[in-house]
């Protein structure tokens, strides 16, 4: 699964100014917490590295928000994007997500590299950082959240030449592999109906009059939705 934000410079005031925030070099060493995290690093890297791209900067903030989006997804069994990406890391102009599970790293990374928009996600040109998270549910399957930033401010990086090696080329699949799950982005009314779902979560619980047919309380209600979902 793919997801994709940006912000303009008329929301700039959304994003909090924290420079490099939770950065470290591009082998992360420690801070890769997770079962196989530095292995889904280290296989974006060698794949934009053979695309002639640079390498990504590990960024910890992404990684502490990947991963406990991969524990969400090990918990409900859920293959689902972090529906407040947004607000879950600061610094960004251009955010990404990709998620997927499997059996093992090898057969995820195997299945984002052979969907379009995945490898497009991690072959991305405007992205310059990356974070990632992963969880293991009761049953051994492997969960991974791939978070990609462009932090406020900064400029992309210059697409590869055209003598490069091309992003539309396609891994080979292994025969008797285990299938992985990759799914499509969420469209604009999904995540606005998950937004509504949440918000509505957060207020039901308020008061002892939740159920009231009461008019003026049920406005209420519905105002404290449109502002939590704002």
């Amino acid at each position: 699964m793919l997801r994709r934000l940006s912000i303009r410079p008329l929301v700039a005031l959304l994003v909090c100014l924290v420079a490099t925030a939770g950065l470290v070099a591009a082998t992360p060493g420690r801070a890769l917490a997770g079962p196989n995290e530095g292995d889904f690093f280290s296989a974006a890297n060698s794949a934009r590295s053979s695309a002639g791209l640079p390498a990504y900067a590990y960024a910890g903030d992404l990684a502490y928000a990947a991963r406990a989006q991969a524990e969400r997804m090990a918990a409900s069994g859920q293959l689902e994007h972090n529906p407040d990406l947004g607000g879950s890391v600061s610094n960004w102009q251009e955010l990404g997500e990709n998620i997927g599970c499997g059996p093992d790293w090898s057969s995820i990374q195997q299945a984002l590299m052979n969907s379009s928009e995945h490898r497009a996600a991690i072959l991305d040109s405007g992205y310059t950082q990356m974070g990632v998270g992963t969880a293991v549910d009761k049953d051994g399957t492997l969960w991974v959240s791939e978070v990609f930033r462009l932090p406020a401010g900064a400029t992309s990086p210059a697409a590869p030449s055209a003598g490069s090696s091309s992003n539309t080329s396609t891994a080979a699949t292994t025969s008797g592999t285990p299938s992985a799950t990759v799914v499509a982005a969420p469209t604009p009314t999904q995540i606005l109906r998950s937004k509504i779902q949440i918000a509505r979560k957060k207020v039901s619980g308020h008061g002892k009059h939740g159920g009231s047919k009461d008019p003026l309380i049920a406005a209420l209600h519905y105002s404290t939705v449109m502002r939590t979902v704002a």
